[in-house]
């Protein structure tokens, strides 16, 4: 019983990504790296966010990442960078705000050190001010 709730759940789980990311290049970053060694995937669903006004939230870090790696993800990043209405460097971290689309707000995050490379999708209700704010009060 437990093998076939746990089935069920990973077949929700995708589906959920893959509807979350439709249309961005960063998506086949997640499809192809999420099963490397060393790499660590968070998916987190409405039900976890609700309370940051927010639906979806993917990540992707990984550790020590080749030149490859990294250069894909970079290129794959610059072709949805394209669609952004907000654009934001600061020290290595890279974020982007896509188009707004039925209330649903969209970013994307980036940052890639030599030990490590995370890369954020994120969606919901919550603008990017909420979330720098909920973030920043958190951390105190």
């Amino acid at each position: 019983m437990k093998r076939i709730v746990f089935t069920i759940l990973i077949v929700l789980g995708v589906c959920v990504d893959v509807h979350a990311q439709k249309g961005l290049s960063i998506q086949s970053a997640f499809d192809e790296l999420a099963v490397k060694k060393n790499v660590t995937e968070v998916v987190m669903g409405a039900g976890r966010l609700k309370k940051y006004k927010l639906s979806f939230f993917h990540s992707l870090e990984i550790k020590n990442p080749s030149a490859n790696e990294q250069q894909r993800i970079e290129a794959l990043l610059q072709s949805d960078a394209g669609q952004a209405i907000l654009h934001e460097e600061h020290s290595g971290h890279k974020l982007y705000e896509l188009p707004e689309r039925k209330g649903m707000h969209y970013y994307i995050f980036y940052r890639c050190t030599n030990q490590s490379l995370t890369l954020i999708y994120i969606e919901g209700k919550a603008s990017l001010k909420q979330i720098e704010s909920q973030f920043l009060k958190s951390k105190k």
